[in-house]
């Protein structure tokens, strides 16, 4: 039930995103100008964003959305797009957004309340929760195992606020809560027994699990204990830019290339296999307006 209330809220932030008004914006005339966007990707959010260092460069879904999303822009300008690439932390990503130096962040953030009074957000596109990474014979089963034992999460995440929050409100007592600035230190953190357990999205967790040397050494636990949705992050004030970010997600699940990007990272053969719901599913449709082939254009 509540993941249900979580698509319905979640739909009704998507169709107001939609209702704005369109204003003229800056961004679109800059990427025009100069024939490039400013993309923001983070290193180690498998398999949403992330560097691949076999070819050296950001790979994952997102990548390949913001792909997506640079092709539209250059069916519409008549010409070639390039992408900029950036890699961005959870705590450079909206400063980076907010202050020019990226155009849009494109990875695994956590879209919240807080978050939009800095920036804006895409209509959302992903759901995951926030829960641990524990070696596969730690015995944690629940909330209260973890209570005397290390515990990380990464600067600046909702996933480190709400274990800050438990331990605040006595639901567990953890020996220490320890702040890393990326998901791949948490990782090594955890492998080298500076933490018992690392928390994050578990979309993340099991990619972080999946690339390691030794996966079936780790798990993620069963619990969770926050909900995170996902969207990209655009400055304010640039409702087309933001309107045609909406629109490339929509074309996508519209077309059927959003699935088979998803297929491609998160299916049974790909980087981190994790199910698509029937309940997101029906959530990818109906946030589908009527759109038309076109809709690029100026």
């Amino acid at each position: 039930m509540k993941r249900f209330i979580i698509l319905g809220l979640s739909i009704a932030i998507a169709m107001t995103f939609l209702a704005v008004p369109v204003m003229a914006g800056k961004t679109m005339d800059q990427i025009e100008k100069t024939g490039k966007i400013k993309l923001g990707f983070r290193e180690g959010s498998i398999p949403f964003a992330f560097v691949d260092p076999k070819v050296g460069r950001h790979v994952g879904f997102s990548v390949d959305m913001a792909g997506e999303l640079a092709k539209y822009l250059g069916m519409r300008f008549d010409k070639t797009i390039e992408i900029v690439p950036f890699t961005v932390t959870p705590k450079t990503r909206i400063p980076m957004v907010v202050n020019g130096t990226i155009d849009v962040e494109m990875g695994s953030t956590t879209y919240t309340q807080k978050r939009e009074e800095q920036a804006d957000f895409s209509m959302i596109f992903f759901f995951s929760e926030t829960t641990f990474l524990v070696a596969k014979d730690s015995g944690v089963k629940s909330l209260q195992d973890l209570s005397g034992k290390r515990v990380g999460a990464a600067r600046a995440t909702t996933n480190l606020r709400a274990v800050e929050k438990l331990a605040n409100e006595g639901k567990f007592d953890p020996a220490g809560i320890i702040v890393t600035e990326t998901h791949p230190q948490g990782m090594l953190a955890l492998k080298s027994g500076k933490i018992d357990a690392y928390s994050t999205d578990r979309s993340l967790l099991e990619g972080l699990r999946m690339k390691d040397k030794n996966p079936d050494n780790w798990m993620t636990v069963d619990f969770a204990i926050a909900y995170e949705p996902y969207a990209y992050i655009m400055r304010e004030g640039e409702s087309d830019f933001r309107d045609f970010v909406n629109n490339t997600i929509l074309w996508s699940v519209h077309t059927g290339k959003f699935f088979e990007l998803y297929e491609k990272w998160m299916g049974p053969a790909g980087v981190v296999p994790i199910p698509m719901s029937d309940a997101y599913k029906q959530y990818l449709q109906m946030m589908v307006y009527p759109i038309s082939d076109g809709w690029w254009k100026k």
